[in-house]
């Protein structure tokens, strides 16, 4: 081979040689960038093993819990025992999402908050099934409960209903009952259904809804006298007429409920007629020797009609008739709630105390100065009932026959359950009455008094947990006032905002007021290592890991290709080398002979 062609040959090959070291120069680089990705790889999986999120944990085995989330919170379920916890900022106003927020903006309630009432609570319910914060049935259920009465007080100090037991009920929520059943009896299983009726009552009507009467004078007559009820009273007043009166105001609608008597002021009243103390002496007389028999709890107009009663209905006065048949309804009524029929001894005893003494309280009254107008007469009568256990009567200057007398039936009912109360607590004087309601200690007057009653359909339970949440819910957002996040729905934020004390949770406490803490403190809510975000870290680290030795891999093979290459080229470089060497040697030597 010629010089100048193994020249040739020596450039090529160190170009070649070059062009080897340069790529595995590359892959060196390669290599490194692989060594910083499975580095970063690494540090993250490390990082995902410290990972936490906040569940729900509802009974505080560990086992049964949930990711937390603002739905589980602010919706009622068994997971949040049917009472909402709220998210709240730092300046205690309630965080509600952009649904509540549109119904809560709609219905007028300001940011700031304001006073709860009845009128308000509607219009937020219903712009809440509007907006999609609540849905139409759990409505129905708000709407079905008086809230005044019943909800005013929810999530605000008064108890809600106790979750543990259905059965078990303070006054408020058995207020609240009683609307729901009546409300739903039209679309109610036939349990409840009979309970609804037995809890209506219609005042001098008899079970067919008949008007009561009685003769005029039954041994010599068969002329009718019928209760009559006026419609109103004269400017001058009215003799010897009968008057049903609803808070104040006389009316000719007597159709009432249970919850009505616990929550309204219904009275009856009579002009001119005296009342005759003895037919109700007599009457609770006979009550007492078959009560102490073993009498049967809802059979008083049953045993009073049969012949071996003390009194005769025949020969009694249309309004001491009337009176019978409503007390007879009562106590009926209030037998199918507390499920008399399969109650203890014990249990039907302090039923049976309740109804004699209650009947007792009509052979007492409690007479008032005169006073000259027979309308002012009837109005302070009426008045006076309702602070009284018994009769009130009231004569008038002018004429006796203008005179009033007037019976509580509203506090008649309370003062039985508390005669009930303290036959079922051994008798003793937690709970009290006296002739003056203002002396007395009622039972119904105590939130916390749990009432055991019958077996509560589930349906109507239910609707009472929906009322109470959304009540507690909207007392809190009118009491702290509130604010709206849009992004408070997302579970990745409402866990940052938490662990971060952007927001806070509250919720109620023994006192049944709702309190703002840290997220851990309510119970419920606890920070554990988030095990699907560790094994997604783990899935994709393992991922990255075999792509990345794969790839170091293929490096190594190209660079064990390569060094053979470089091996080889540095080789036949020295070989061409010396060829060239040798040529120029011998060409010299050549010449200088």
């Amino acid at each position: 081979m010629g010089l100048a062609a193994t020249q040739a040959r020596f450039l090529g090959i160190t170009a070649r040689k070059a062009n080897c070291e340069f790529q595995s120069m590359q892959i060196a680089q390669q290599k490194l960038s692989i060594t910083r990705e499975l580095e970063k790889a690494t540090a993250e999986y490390q990082s995902a093993l410290d990972t936490t999120k906040l569940i729900w944990d509802p009974d505080g085995s560990g086992e049964n819990t949930f990711d937390l989330s603002y739905n589980l919170m602010m919706t009622p379920s068994a997971v949040n025992n049917y009472a909402p916890y709220f998210i709240t900022s730092r300046d205690g106003k309630i965080v509600l999402n952009s649904k509540m927020a549109a119904a809560a903006e709609a219905a007028g309630i300001p940011k700031d908050g304001c006073k709860p009432t009845a009128e308000l609570f509607m219009d937020f319910v219903n712009n809440m099934v509007r907006t999609g914060g609540m849905s139409e049935t759990a409505a129905t259920a708000c709407r079905a409960i008086d809230y005044d009465e019943c909800l005013k007080y929810t999530g605000m100090g008064a108890p809600m209903m106790d979750k543990t037991t259905a059965s078990a009920m303070g006054i408020n929520d058995l207020i609240a009952y009683v609307d729901i059943l009546i409300a739903n009896k039209d679309a109610s299983s036939n349990e409840d259904r009979k309970l609804a009726e037995a809890l209506t009552f219609n005042f001098g009507k008899d079970e067919n809804g008949e008007d009561l009467w009685v003769y005029k004078d039954p041994d010599n007559s068969r002329e009718k006298v019928y209760l009559n009820l006026k419609s109103s009273i004269a400017n001058k007043g009215d003799a010897n007429s009968n008057y049903f009166v609803r808070n104040g105001n006389i009316t000719q609608d007597t159709e009432f409920t249970l919850s009505d008597l616990l929550t309204e002021d219904i009275t009856f009243a009579m002009t001119g007629d005296k009342v005759k103390a003895g037919f109700w002496q007599k009457l609770c007389a006979g009550l007492l020797s078959v009560f102490t028999g073993g009498f049967a709890y809802n059979a008083i107009l049953d045993w009073i009609t049969s012949g071996n009663s003390t009194v005769n209905l025949e020969k009694c006065t249309i309004q001491e008739k009337a009176l019978v048949y409503c007390l007879n309804d009562l106590f009926n009524g209030l037998g199918e709630l507390f499920d008399m029929e399969n109650a203890t001894d014990t249990d039907v005893q302090a039923f049976a105390y309740a109804a004699q003494q209650t009947m007792a309280l009509l052979g007492t009254s409690k007479s008032f100065p005169r006073k000259r107008h027979s309308v002012d007469v009837f109005n302070s009568t009426v008045s006076e009932a309702n602070g009284i256990n018994g009769w009130a009567s009231m004569g008038a200057k002018s004429n006796k026959n203008y005179g009033t007398t007037a019976i509580s039936l509203s506090n008649l009912t309370e003062s039985f359950l508390t005669y009930y109360a303290q036959g079922l607590n051994g008798f003793d004087n937690t709970y009290y009455i006296n002739t003056d309601a203002d002396m007395s200690s009622y039972v119904t007057d105590d939130p916390y008094y749990m009432w055991e009653i019958g077996d509560p359909s589930a349906e109507t339970t239910m609707d009472m947990y929906n009322a109470e949440f959304y009540a507690a819910m909207f007392n809190n957002i009118c009491n702290s006032g509130w604010t709206e996040n849009d992004q408070i729905t997302d579970k990745e934020y409402l866990s940052n905002s938490l662990l971060n004390a952007q927001y806070f949770i509250s919720s109620m406490s023994s006192d049944n007021y709702y309190y703002q803490d840290r997220y851990t403190e309510n119970g419920y809510v606890a920070e554990v290592v988030d095990e699907e975000a560790v094994t997604q870290a783990e899935l994709a680290y393992t991922m990255a890991k075999s792509k990345l030795n794969s790839k170091e891999e293929k490096l190594d093979i190209d660079m064990q290709k390569l060094d053979l290459e470089i091996s080889a080229l540095s080789t036949e470089y020295e070989t061409v080398k010396q060829m060239i060497n040798n040529n120029v040697e011998k060409t010299f030597t050549m010449f200088s002979s």
